[in-house]
């Protein structure tokens, strides 16, 4: 898929599904998947862009996906009203930012996500 199809068929499953937030995306002859918001994912696409797939998905599996790629070092706790993520990244890796908390947000569960895998998420 290509450029104007490809916003059409966002658009559309997206206007069926406003709950769905996240983009998770990929290409048959590269070897990862990329997950991004939705409305940056379109603000950023290019005309000549190609994919060959992609799924929206909501704020509950990114959890889940983050979650799984985790392994145990990230959770979710409720303080003072406001869900909490708690991550801890793995043993000897270097990281972009020091922060361990941050609140839950979509953006949040990116950052962790992106962090995790050096920007390459492989299934």
């Amino acid at each position: 898929m290509k450029g104007y199809e490809l916003v059409k068929q966002i658009r559309e499953e997206k206007g069926h599904h406003p709950e769905r937030m996240f983009i998770k995306w990929w290409r048959n002859e590269e070897d990862f998947i990329d997950f991004d918001l939705v409305s940056r994912f379109l603000d950023t696409l290019k005309e000549s862009s190609k994919i060959d797939g992609f799924e929206l998905i909501g704020q509950d599996e990114m959890w889940r996906t983050v979650q799984a790629r985790c392994k145990g070092r990230v959770t979710k706790e409720q303080r003072e009203g406001d869900w909490v993520l708690r991550w801890t990244p793995p043993e000897g890796k270097e990281v972009e930012e020091k922060q361990r908390e941050y609140l839950y947000t979509p953006e949040s569960l990116l950052k962790i996500l992106d962090q995790e895998t050096n920007y390459n998420y492989v299934d």
